[in-house]
């Protein structure tokens, strides 16, 4: 099969000129010979390189160096080509299955044998980096999405708007999950302001990816970092516990670029309505997004409408029928929080209770969370003596992870609990340490 490296890049040029096919012909170089050098149907001579690279005003050498890297791929290649997608569809089945660990080792292969394909290689480091995620090996996860990122930037024209926001949301959610909050916050914030530049600001994936930029902020006692609204997040991520809102969220961002002249940005974000429509898995994902979003704001105690807690268990009971068991667990735990800020206290016990015993060790934000939202569930039932293992255990995982402000907020909490006790001793010991947490995290 041969490839066509200069007519993808001739395609390239004359688009970002915003030239048409007709627009670049000449006397002797008409539109339908530039139509068929651009689909590799015709290979061009040295005259029609020089003379389309002066009406392009580009070098030569940028074209020739196409043509002459466009070469006859073997019976090797092609058999290599095969093998890849063979150990992607294999890594995806077993995925879907729920079998991770052949799952990574698929699409490790598959990573291994797509070197000389970088639309393969991107293909296999997007499905292992989720694999990954899903055996709890976060900095692994992290490197993989780092590398697709970069191998995205490096494109000439880059496309892949959906994953891009993905593998961006993806990687701030694993470095929140393991303490790495002003790395989450720098990294995370570019890509909102990049999701914002482009008009998809909108749709899920940066939806999340602004909330959990916010929530690191949070995490750090920075609460102002950013100029996030908080509750327009909120009230987006509400809609996606509907399929509907989620399709329409696409939809619109597709109009937007189809207004600013790109059409190949229009495409992509249609192919993602399309296949959040049709799709079961971008169902789980829409719903695990909402409930990801509003746990992140019950967590800073933020007040949410009270019909929300009706959408978050039916959401919580599709991500258990049809998620991974991480997604169901990590599901559970953000509803617990939800639902404890709307004062259904034993639901929310049972429910943190339940994911603690499903979370994987690696996702320490989310246990420590978990553990937090389970003492003052327990406190809420007049449960101290359970209500302050909590507490204590919340935190102690919050400071070993080097979150002091959140560390020491829990402390406040775990002292006054101690003063309802009647525990005074113990309550001046917890504020003492309360207080040595927060100078400690500002270096006093």
């Amino acid at each position: 099969m041969a490839t066509n490296n200069f007519g993808q890049k001739l395609r390239s040029l004359r688009l970002q000129r915003g030239l048409s096919q007709s627009d670049l012909a000449e006397p002797g170089l008409s539109a339908g010979y530039i139509s068929l050098l651009e689909n590799g149907k015709r290979p061009p001579t040295s005259e029609v390189i020089l003379r389309i690279a002066a009406r392009l005003d580009v070098s030569p050498e940028v074209l020739s160096s196409a043509q002459e890297s466009a070469t006859v791929s073997g019976p090797q290649d092609a058999e290599a080509d095969d093998a890849v997608r063979i150990s992607l569809l294999r890594g995806d089945l077993a995925f879907a299955e729920g079998d991770f660990p052949a799952a990574c080792d698929l699409f490790a292969t598959a990573l291994e044998d797509a070197a000389r394909s970088v639309v393969s290689r991107m293909a296999a480091l997007r499905r292992l980096a989720r694999a990954c995620e899903q055996l709890g090996d976060l900095d692994k996860a992290s490197g993989l999405y780092r590398q697709w990122l970069d191998l995205h930037q490096e494109q000439p024209r880059p496309r892949r708007v959906g994953q891009w926001l993905t593998c961006a949301s993806s990687l701030v959610r694993c470095m929140v999950e393991r303490g790495r909050l002003e790395e989450a916050v720098v990294f995370g914030a570019e890509a909102v302001e990049r999701a914002r530049a482009v008009g998809v600001a909108g749709v899920p994936p940066a939806v999340e990816l602004a909330s959990s930029v916010q929530y690191a902020g949070y995490c750090r006692g920075e609460q102002d970092r950013t100029d996030i609204d908080a509750r327009a997040l909120e009230e987006a991520a509400a809609g996606f516990f509907s399929r509907e809102a989620r399709v329409e969220a696409y939809v619109s961002a597709a109009r937007g670029a189809e207004e600013h002249g790109d059409q190949e940005r229009a495409r992509a974000l249609l192919v993602e309505a399309l296949r959040t429509r049709t799709a079961e898995a971008w169902a789980v994902s829409g719903d695990r997004i909402a409930v990801s979003v509003l746990a992140q704001a019950a967590y800073r105690s933020r007040p949410l409408p009270a019909r929300l807690s009706c959408e978050v268990r039916p959401a919580v009971q599709r991500l258990q029928a049809h998620g991974t068991a991480l997604e169901a667990a990590l599901g559970a735990a953000g509803a617990a929080g939800v639902l404890l800020g709307s004062g259904e206290s034993e639901e929310a016990q049972r429910m943190a209770d339940e994911a603690l015993s499903a979370i994987p060790a690696p996702y320490r934000l989310s246990r420590a969370q978990a553990a937090l939202t389970n003492g003052r569930a327990f406190r809420a039932l007049g449960r101290y003596e359970q209500a302050q293992d909590c507490y204590e255990q919340a935190s102690t995982q919050m400071t070993g992870m080097g979150l002091d402000w959140l560390g020491a907020t829990v402390l406040f909490e775990l002292a006054e609990l101690r003063e309802q006790m009647g525990d005074a001793a113990g309550a001046l010991s917890a504020y003492r340490t309360a207080s040595k947490t927060v100078r400690a995290g500002r270096g006093g």
